[in-house]
């Protein structure tokens, strides 16, 4: 072979690698990747959840035979829901026939038949409503409708209340009617004395 063709084939790729650099070249770019959306409808039987506040203490339990959770309304219904409110502070425990969980809120939304109850030395508070709302940011426990609380064969009615979790308080609100009798505590030798 002649060196001249050689050198002319070298040349010619040379050129050829240099041309391709600076023309622009049909290329597949790799698709962008997007994560799956992980919002979606399901149902759950026989469940227990817990749900946490931001220093990892419980604040509220619920368990159930059924949960329907509802991506797009961002919603879990809730069938006979059993529920301990602030187990290691202020303890609300109770049941309801219905409830909801609604998520974009931190709201627990408890229906029909609600009966929630708190131990006191006093005696058992017992409270029951046709509704209940649990807000927990506000960490309070709110109807808007009739409720009736008993207490040591003490009871009250009223058209709603607001219970306050950080001090435990219950404040009655519209039309509060009912029989108060006095506490009755028992000293070490198992004597009654009344409190008044």
């Amino acid at each position: 072979m002649n060196w001249r063709i050689i050198v002319a084939a070298c040349l010619a790729l040379i050129a050829a690698i240099m041309l391709r650099t600076w023309m622009p070249v049909d290329s597949v770019t790799e698709p962008e990747i997007i994560a799956p959306d992980t919002r979606f409808n399901y149902s759950l039987t026989d469940f227990s959840a817990s749900f946490r506040d931001p220093n990892d203490r419980v604040e509220l339990e619920i368990a159930g035979p059924r949960l329907e959770h509802e991506a797009e309304a961002r919603v879990a219904r809730l069938t006979d829901p059993r529920f301990h409110i602030e187990p290691d502070g202020a303890d609300w425990r109770g049941r309801a026939r219905t409830g909801l969980i609604m998520r974009e809120n931190e709201e627990l939304v408890l229906e029909n038949d609600v009966e929630l109850v708190h131990a006191h030395p006093d005696g058992e508070i017992r409270v029951l409503a046709e509704t209940l709302h649990h807000h927990r940011t506000e960490r309070t426990i709110i109807s808007d409708e009739p409720v009736e609380i008993h207490q040591a064969g003490s009871w009250l009615r009223a058209g709603g209340l607001i219970i306050r979790l950080d001090d435990n308080t219950i404040e009655l609100t519209n039309h509060v009617q009912g029989t108060l009798k006095p506490a009755v505590r028992h000293d070490l030798d198992g004597h009654s004395a009344d409190r008044g």
